[in-house]
């Protein structure tokens, strides 16, 4: 059921990215990149007893050359690396101490993180980015940790899907509401300088 949930914002985030942004090669390459990690999350990986989904390397693929790509390399990088470990800590914490999780986890864990993301950077891009590679070293840094107890190990779970869907979710919201306000600012400005021209006449 939860797979289905993921699948349904994988669909919406292709149809709004295919019909509602700006016709180019940029949206072009969002769209299929999308379509291939739909497809990909079909597929499993089986090594030395750790399950792989095959739609995370091929995020963590994508995900890492836009980082290599971007000018601030080192700041992303070692942002990654902070909030991934931040995201194993809390999976371990959340094992440990399962009496603190007063509310559904998934929630949880997307607060804290969207709060940490959102803080470290203001370019959407680079939010992406950090988002989507430290989640996934997270869940690698999680995996051998709980690997060594002989737990059955999934690298690419329906709960790393589904908080990356929050945590996208949330920076997106977060954008539109900030042009939101953006746009409001401008027409209140507008309205303004319009008023001091009527009174001055």
């Amino acid at each position: 059921m939860k797979m289905i949930v993921v699948y349904w914002f994988l669909w919406i985030y292709w149809v709004i990215v295919t019909f509602l942004m700006e016709k180019g090669k940029k949206r072009n390459n969002i769209a299929c990149f999308m379509l291939l990690l739909i497809t990909c999350s079909s597929f499993n990986l089986r090594w030395f007893g750790i399950t792989v989904n095959l739609s995370v390397i091929f995020l963590f693929i994508v995900s890492n050359i836009l980082l290599v790509l971007a000018r601030r390399k080192l700041f992303l990088f070692l942002a990654c690396l902070f909030i991934a470990h931040a995201y194993a800590a809390l999976q371990l914490w959340d094992i440990t101490n399962p009496v603190w999780v007063f509310a559904p986890k998934i929630i949880i864990f997307s607060l804290i993180l969207a709060f940490l993301v959102l803080f470290i950077t203001s370019n959407m891009v680079e939010r992406f980015i950090i988002a989507c590679t430290s989640i996934i070293i997270g869940e690698i840094v999680y995996s051998l940790v709980v690997y060594r107890l002989e737990w059955d190990v999934t690298i690419g779970d329906t709960f790393m899907f589904l908080l990356l869907c929050s945590l996208t979710c949330t920076i997106l919201l977060y954008h539109f509401f900030l042009e939101i306000k953006i746009k409001l600012q401008d027409i209140l400005h507008m309205l303004e300088q319009q008023n001091k021209r009527w009174t001055n006449e």
